[in-house]
């Protein structure tokens, strides 16, 4: 699936400023929470500022934490992130390029970004934040409360809007 996202943090000065990165692939909160979760266990070992600073590493073809160092790479300039994703590749005419900085911007200028959804990770709750692509809230989820198999796993929002729709379901055989 190609739906673009940015995931990354506010700027702790400024919380109306985000800090983000650009994911190409699978942006949908049902797999961009869950994914979160489990590379915040698995490579951040649940340190939340341990994942942004994973996340805010480079821009992401897509994340999946069960990328390791030998999975191969599909372009030239692609490079497995050993449990948090495969990096953008960042080519011109055969030429590998240096990452692209960190996109900046106000999440209310989020319309006009290239993307579907905005998540943001608070470090200091271990919880994320999905937005619409036009900067709106739509639900907050904790970290913990994703990660399947775990009785907890819902991925219950903390808070709630009407685009939280598209929200994340419970695991399989997990309690609603």
């Amino acid at each position: 699936m190609s739906t673009h996202c940015f995931i990354g943090v506010t700027d702790a000065a400024n919380p109306h400023l985000v800090h983000a990165r650009f994911v190409l692939f699978d942006g949908l909160p049902g797999v961009v929470v869950p994914t979160l979760a489990a590379i915040w266990v698995g490579h951040a070992h649940r340190d939340a500022q341990s994942l942004s600073t994973a996340v805010l590493a480079c821009d992401w073809e897509y994340l999946d934490p069960a990328i390791t160092a030998a999975t191969e790479c599909g372009f030239v300039g692609q490079r497995p992130v050993p449990g948090v994703g495969m990096t953008l590749a960042n080519t011109t005419d055969g030429a590998i390029e240096a990452p692209e900085p960190v996109t900046v911007f106000p999440l209310s200028h989020a319309r006009h970004l290239d993307t579907e959804w905005i998540y943001l990770i608070d470090p200091l709750t271990a919880t994320v934040t999905v937005h619409t692509d036009d900067g709106q809230h739509s639900a907050r989820y904790r970290l913990a409360g994703c990660l399947p198999p775990s009785p907890d796993a819902t991925c219950t929002p903390a808070s709630r809007s009407p685009a939280a729709r598209y929200a994340p379901q419970p695991a399989a055989g997990a309690p609603r």
